[in-house]
């Protein structure tokens, strides 16, 4: 049908002396620029056109319109299909880019504009990523904090400067208080083993243990004597994943280790402050601040009296960073949830975000910088470099 309908029309426009180029720009042709007219061969053309016609000139002319119009048909079939694939990618490269904060529900491309659209509703996607957003601004974040952990909100402050954090650990009554500092205050206080694998955890931790200790020696023969929470705590400084958490007896410190990394600014920073004389006290039956793991016949005792539970230990200087870090440790059984230590003994500052770097300037005035608690060339260095561009 659609071949009898173009060879009238053609057949019409030729009696009008209309050249090829002519017809084929003609809107009495634009019709049959068609899915249609791709579908039909060049050979069911050309025994169309010898039913048709019996000039072989007039009938040469005539399949090559046919023709044409089929190859015209085919490019613009082409340009099309190349700029909905155009359209397609440019649409996941910016849905990629706005699900970093939630997915749209339609993504709109025309005349180099862009149209997003995302629900509104009580229960929509974008309404509740707002309400987590809010959680943790100024204004909610002690709140959302005390809600998470079981922390009272009277044992939790906003802090926006050095002085005011001093004055808040100036309030604790005695100086049993260890201190962990954390630059994004939504992360939670677990252990890098347990972030990594969710069972096996001893297997998995001796595995990174006994590999740890035949390799460093190439780098640190004092390593040799060192027991097995003295190698854990070495490389747990190195990034080993284990099941310790980093703390320090240096409240200063914990505020540095907070702000340091002063150009963060997702959330608040937060420093952990815990009684842990009274949290060992109740968890092993040990009335002190931290249990000391180089003492052979302290460690057999507590790890007796506190079977699947937490507590703070020290294992001497077995490193320099622990040293000027004065660091001690979190150990972290794998079924302890910590409440217990969140709502009787814990305390926490939140650290402004927007005043990060205000704080560091502060600490750096105090004597508190990278070099004293990494102290290695490469963070000498980075103190000089922070003195020089922001003091």
């Amino acid at each position: 049908m659609i071949l009898d309908d173009l060879y009238l029309t053609i057949c019409t426009l030729l009696e009008k002396t209309i050249i090829t180029e002519e017809i084929l720009a003609c809107k009495e042709v634009e019709m049959f620029y068609s899915e249609e007219m791709m579908e039909i061969s060049d050979q069911d053309i050309s025994v169309f056109l010898k039913d048709k016609e019996t000039d072989e000139n007039k009938r040469q002319i005539l399949f090559d319109i046919f023709q044409k119009i089929k190859i015209e048909k085919s490019i613009v079939k082409i340009g099309d299909e190349v700029e909905n694939e155009d359209i397609i990618r440019d649409k996941e490269r910016i849905r990629h880019l706005f699900e970093k904060v939630i997915e749209p529900e339609l993504i709109e491309l025309n005349d180099k504009k862009v149209c997003i659209s995302y629900d509104f509703g009580e229960t929509s996607k974008l309404n509740k990523k707002i309400k987590e957003i809010e959680m943790w601004e100024e204004d909610n974040v002690i709140s959302t904090i005390s809600q998470k952990t079981g922390i009272p909100t009277e044992n939790i402050i906003f802090v926006d400067s050095v002085s005011c954090y001093i004055d808040f650990i100036g309030e604790f009554n005695e100086n049993t208080y260890v201190s962990r500092g954390q630059k994004d205050c939504t992360y939670d206080l677990k252990p890098s083993l347990y972030r990594v694998y969710k069972n096996s955890y001893a297997g998995h931790s001796a595995e990174y243990e006994d590999a740890f200790r035949q390799k460093v020696l190439f780098y640190d023969d004092s390593t040799e004597g060192k027991n097995e929470e003295e190698i854990r705590a070495y490389g747990q400084h190195y990034g080993l994943p284990t099941n310790y958490l980093d703390f320090t007896e240096a409240h200063l410190i914990s505020l540095l280790f907070a702000v340091e990394d002063y150009e963060y600014d997702d959330n608040h920073a937060i420093v952990y402050f815990v009684d842990s004389r009274s949290y060992n006290r109740e968890t092993v039956r040990e009335d002190r601040k931290l249990i000391d793991f180089s003492d052979d016949e302290l460690k057999k005792t507590v790890e007796k009296q506190g079977r699947d539970k937490s507590y703070f230990i020290k294992v001497g200087n077995c490193n320099e960073r622990i040293h000027f870090q004065k660091g001690c440790f979190l150990k972290v059984e794998q079924n302890d949830n910590l409440k217990s230590m969140y709502e009787k003994y814990t305390k926490i500052a939140i650290i402004d975000k927007n005043s990060k770097e205000m704080i560091l300037k502060e600490l750096f005035k105090l004597g508190i910088t990278f070099e004293n608690i990494y102290p290695d060339k490469d963070n000498m260095v980075k103190t000089i470099r922070f003195i020089k561009e922001h003091m």
